[in-house]
């Protein structure tokens, strides 16, 4: 769980420079690999359940001036997942075809494709840590570069979140913005699939900021980051601009990963969870013990907070200009 003095991504006190990070790691622990405590959609679904609910039933008469954080009403979000519920099979069917289509060998026998795993439209990190806003737009602009910029051998699949609810339609959207850009048959979207053997088999990872970044980062895969996340950091995600990850991608340093989640584990990182109950006691506990420390004993005290937020490659997303 982050807990951090300002906020996270953009608004992190968490340094950006690798000669920084390689200093906070020093004499910190290894990251144990492996997740802590177990978790299920049922028990996450439940949660939604339990909490929207009784909102939508009484919210009006106890707090009418009340306004949920999310974009989209409860029950618009549930129809979503019915429908989902009920196309589950033809979805499954749709993404073994896609991921089939965009990992077909090229004449060498390897798969060329780039990656690049959706967000949830709604979701924070999007509405205010991205170029724009609009991870619509977002997808968008991407395909279009792609058209501009790579090979006609390259594919790029784009991968549903797990929890998306099914509104956005992204196998439509996206299959027109392909269309309109000349690149249909080279564009893919798949809902569903296993994420980290689609990494290993991918050229790269184009991200807004999804913690998929880092998976890919750990998987040793180049990553260029499209919005402001923790992990864009000159060493570990390709700093030129997306025109020329598309013709050559880097990988990251493994060195200075290992240092970087270090540093990150011992910083902003409690253990907790916020699905299951052994998760949530620990995350409470632990929580509390970071909120409970005087100004001085909390780890980044002493940095200063990050200057506004800025977009490396908003202009080039967006007007199609190549910053280099």
């Amino acid at each position: 769980m982050t807990v951090e003095p300002d906020g996270m991504s953009a608004h992190s006190r968490f340094p950006r420079k690798p000669r920084e990070i390689e200093a906070l790691a020093a004499g910190k622990p290894a990251v144990p690999s492996g997740g802590l405590y177990r978790s299920s959609f049922l028990t996450y679904a439940l949660y939604d359940l339990a909490f929207h609910i009784p909102n939508v039933v009484l919210g009006r008469l106890v707090h009418p001036h009340y306004r949920t954080h999310g974009p989209v009403h409860p029950l618009v979000e549930y129809s979503g997942w019915i429908w989902k519920g009920l196309t589950a099979g033809k979805r499954r069917r749709e993404a073994e075809k896609a991921i089939a289509a965009a990992l077909a060998p090229d004449p060498d026998g390897n798969a060329d494709f780039f990656l690049f795993p959706l967000q949830l439209p709604g979701d924070y990190q999007i509405r205010r840590h991205a170029p724009g806003g609009d991870l619509f737009r977002l997808a968008d602009a991407a395909i279009a570069s792609f058209a501009r910029h790579v090979p006609a051998g390259s594919r790029l699949l784009f991968k549903v979140h797990p929890i998306d609810n099914g509104l956005s339609r992204w196998p439509d959207r996206i299959g027109k913005t392909a269309g309109r850009h000349g690149v249909a048959g080279r564009v893919f979207v798949a809902d569903g699939g296993d994420t980290d053997a689609l990494i290993q088999k991918s050229r790269g990872v184009v991200t807004v900021n999804s913690t998929v970044g880092l998976t890919a980062l750990a998987a040793g895969k180049p990553v260029i980051v499209l919005g402001s996340a923790i992990y864009d950091v000159p060493g570990l995600t390709f700093q030129e601009s997306l025109a020329a990850f598309w013709q050559r991608p880097s990988a990251p340093d493994p060195a200075l990963f290992d240092a970087f989640m270090r540093a990150l584990a011992a910083t902003t990182q409690v253990r907790g969870g916020f699905i299951g109950r052994e998760a949530i006691s620990a995350g409470v506990e632990h929580v509390a013990e970071r909120l409970m420390e005087t100004e001085d004993r909390l780890p980044l005290a002493f940095r200063k907070p990050r200057d506004p937020v800025s977009f490396r490659y908003e202009k080039e997303l967006f007007s199609g200009i190549d910053p280099r």
